[in-house]
């Protein structure tokens, strides 16, 4: 091997060329070929992207959609609610007395889907409304007996559909997860509700 073909030999690519052993065809290009590899963090060969299953709001997310369309099949089956109407119900349940303003801060919905829920519960005699003796512009919502009726046998259809997440954790870890999830919820900025 002459001088001149070892001192070739050595000599280091010019930027941006491809090497000798290079395959034709392949079509990624010139610049993407000198830049290296795609950014992969956790050299796993995936490219940096959000990985869902180690991403807790898209897990939230999923849990929260699971156990809201098992309550949604409830409600519907067994008192021909929808989901806002039982939120409802289960609002004014728990707190007796609450305003249409109060259901919203306490329930995931707009002040629109809270009214058009509220207006069927009182068409459908679940749900009474009085107005403040303090302020007569502000009316308080209670159950009627019938709306007591079907919340008590709602609420043990709808109680159980947790079961089988409550076989994975103790009181003591439910009790944790829950005041986990309140913090959670309770540091993140709210979105401007619509309606």
């Amino acid at each position: 091997m002459s001088t001149t073909e070892t001192q070739s030999r050595r000599q280091p690519e010019a930027e941006g060329s491809l090497p000798d052993n290079f395959p034709a065809g392949d079509p990624m290009s010139v610049a993407e070929a000198a830049a290296g590899p795609t950014l992969d963090p956790a050299g796993d060969g995936v490219p940096d992207v959000i990985r869902l299953n180690e991403y807790w709001p898209y897990q939230v997310t999923v849990l929260a959609d699971r156990v809201a369309r098992l309550t949604s099949a409830i409600v519907k089956r067994e008192a021909g609610l929808n989901l806002s109407q039982w939120r409802v119900l289960a609002a004014i349940a728990e707190a007796p007395g609450r305003t249409a303003v109060e259901v919203v801060t306490v329930t995931p919905m707009d002040k629109g889907i809270v009214s058009r829920a509220t207006k069927a519960l009182l068409e459908a005699g679940l749900v009474v409304r009085r107005a403040s003796q303090a302020d007569g512009r502000v009316s308080h919502l209670y159950l009627t007996g019938k709306g007591k009726g079907v919340y008590a046998r709602l609420r043990q259809s709808v109680e159980a559909v947790p079961l089988s997440g409550n076989r994975m954790m103790d009181s003591g870890e439910q009790a944790a997860f829950c005041s986990l999830v309140r913090r959670l919820a309770n540091s993140l900025p709210e979105a401007e509700r619509q309606g």
